[in-house]
């Protein structure tokens, strides 16, 4: 796995330790800094660590403070990027088993380097479950008003009477949906139509395939927009065939 890591002055001990340790366990590692325990802004050697791993350089991230505290709320303010910030193997546990944390956060002040080393270990190891999890990690990334509701279409957005739709306007529809494209990374499958698309998790995997989280028959016209209704084999289909040279477990949920 590649890794990527960063701290300030509070928590430089410890990441030294914790690139020893993946190192030793056979993981790749990017340090951001910082390079001694000098006083440093947090800021400055976190953000870097969270914007590699928001654009796929790196499998995931670990970031190291004081408490820990600072350093989450600055990774979690790269959008795809969710850091927790942990003190105990159960919390890494399920940091990763129900919210897919793609970040850790430490503070160095407040646990032990032995406690730091069987964290990281456990968040390293630990798969994600999927199935309610997914769709709740999806509603993270909902974009928000500032009162906490789902944006609304802008005034000049009209809304379209579909049955007062004219016979052109259903073929441009069908041309529009012979073209597609896909997004592969390493988190997710992204599969577009124009200006619409959906997502597909994917669990990546180390010594196993990795696993693609998709919406059971049941639960797909209840959860995707309505341009992939009553479209899943094909849509599916086009996914498959994209990702043919993946080792790969498709799994419903």
């Amino acid at each position: 796995m590649k890794i990527t890591i960063g701290s300030d002055h509070a928590g430089y001990h410890y990441k030294e330790e914790i690139k020893q340790f993946l190192k030793k366990n056979g993981h790749e590692f990017h340090d951001f800094g910082t390079d001694s325990d000098d006083s440093v802004d947090y800021p400055l050697f976190v953000r870097p660590v969270a914007r590699a791993v928001a654009k796929g350089e790196y499998d995931r991230g670990i970031v190291l403070g004081g408490s820990g505290n600072g350093e989450a709320m600055v990774a979690n303010r790269i959008v795809g990027i969710r850091c927790a910030l942990c003190w105990s193997p159960e919390t890494a546990r399920f940091a990763r088993k129900h919210n897919d944390a793609n970040m850790l956060s430490l503070g160095a002040r407040m646990i032990s380097l032995k406690e730091a080393l069987e964290i990281v270990k456990v968040w390293l190891e630990t798969p994600f479950d999927g199935g309610r999890h997914l769709r709740r990690i999806k509603q993270i990334d909902q974009k928000q008003t500032l009162a906490g509701r789902p944006s609304r279409p802008k005034k000049d957005e009209k809304l379209v009477d579909k049955k007062k739709q004219s016979a052109p306007e259903e073929e441009s529809k069908k041309a529009r949906n012979d073209k597609y494209d896909l997004l592969i990374t390493f988190r997710y499958i992204k599969y577009m139509e124009g200006k619409d698309s959906i997502e597909f998790q994917v669990a990546p995997g180390l010594k196993r395939p990795s696993i693609i989280h998709i919406l059971s028959p049941e639960r797909w016209n209840a959860e995707l927009p309505e341009w992939a209704q009553n479209r899943r084999d094909e849509i599916l289909d086009r996914v498959k065939s994209k990702c043919a040279h993946m080792d790969c477990e498709w799994k419903e949920y």
